[in-house]
């Protein structure tokens, strides 16, 4: 039986900022760890180097309340990772380590920077990114989907969406909704998600408004899922999840 649960907290946040995180029971990941830099501040680049060399990769990033936030872990099943952080979007690397056998795993953005993270060994056979407006890419979404293309990342830079769809054995069924209240969130999320056996995928706010990402897994399904928004403590939260033996699974931010 699928259980899930939800918190809300800070009804009034910091510039329209939010921090996104869907905690998970059951997941392998092993040795977790988290760091967030504080809005306007910096992603230090060497936390990250520092962890790979330890064995970890980055399970999730975004850009959310508390600046720049990255979860890490082993044993994540990805084999290498590299990660571009630049002003324009990194289409010459991304190219390049598409060819190289990397996918994107992890996209975000800030009001200045995208932050686009691409890893081996994540299953995905074929990636295909768009930027427009939401108008727009529904029924280019809608399309792909009949391909065998799922939504596995999306970020809104203040002006248009980017979306990346991929072939991916992670998932076997997915759908969207956008909610612009976080009560309606709250309760669209319990009843229609959770309630009816599906599981959370991707939450990420932009434009007003969260876009929610919900499907079946292939493996691990009506898995249980904990989503909060915007904690007033995220660094208590995400400790009481480990002490619990939940893991961290996604982050989503937003700052529009």
């Amino acid at each position: 039986m699928l259980v899930g649960f939800l918190a809300f907290v800070s009804t009034v946040l910091m510039a329209q900022s939010k921090t996104l995180l869907i905690s998970e029971s059951g997941l392998p990941y092993t040795e977790q760890t988290w760091y967030a830099y504080g809005v306007g501040a910096p992603l230090d680049e060497s936390d990250i180097t520092s962890n790979w060399n330890l064995g970890k990769r980055i399970v999730s990033a975004a850009y959310t309340k508390e600046g720049w936030l990255v979860v890490m872990a082993k044993n994540t099943g990805y084999a290498q990772q590299s990660f571009s952080l630049t002003k324009e979007w990194p289409e010459e690397w991304i190219a390049e380590k598409t060819g190289s056998g990397y996918a994107i795993t992890s996209l975000s953005r800030s009001e200045k920077e995208w932050l686009v993270v691409m890893s081996q060994g994540s299953g995905i056979t074929s990636q295909i990114v768009w930027r427009n407006e939401w108008s727009e890419l529904a029924p280019w979404i809608t399309e792909q989907k009949g391909n065998g293309y799922f939504i596995t990342d999306l970020a809104f830079d203040g002006k248009a969406w980017t979306v990346v769809l991929s072939r991916t054995p992670k998932y076997t069924s997915q759908g969207y909704f956008w909610e612009s209240s976080t009560s309606e969130l709250m309760d669209r999320v319990q009843s229609n998600v959770w309630g009816r056996g599906f599981n959370l995928q991707q939450v990420v706010y932009g434009e007003g408004n969260y876009v929610v990402v919900y499907g079946n897994y292939a493996r691990g399904d009506n898995r249980f899922q904990n989503l909060q928004v915007s904690p007033d403590d995220a660094r208590g939260y995400i400790r009481q999840q480990w002490n619990r033996g939940i893991s961290i699974a996604y982050v989503g931010g937003g700052l529009w």
